[in-house]
């Protein structure tokens, strides 16, 4: 199966796509409806694609300490996972 998105306007109760689909005549597709607002970028828009910084988990960890160097922070739990586990009884 393949994947097409294509962006077009609602004209007359119909679609006008921007360009013609490159399908055979009566192929049966599925379309899903998607509205674009107008404020969003045109590069989100065109590749379907959602704006990652309104995705609810975006800056989750921004109030926390040990997160304002997240380099030094990722290097020091990578170290971690690099030491051997000891029991301890």
């Amino acid at each position: 199966m393949v994947l097409i998105v294509e962006q077009g306007k609602v004209s007359n109760g119909g679609i006008v796509l921007s360009k013609p689909l490159l399908l055979p005549e009566g192929t049966e597709v599925r379309i899903q409806i998607e509205p674009i607002d107008a404020n969003a970028s045109t590069s989100a828009a065109t590749d379907g694609s959602e704006d990652f910084a309104s995705l609810p988990c975006f800056g989750m960890w921004a109030d926390r300490e040990e997160m304002h160097d997240s380099v030094a922070w990722l290097k020091k739990e990578r170290q971690k996972w690099q030491q051997r586990h000891t029991r301890t009884e």
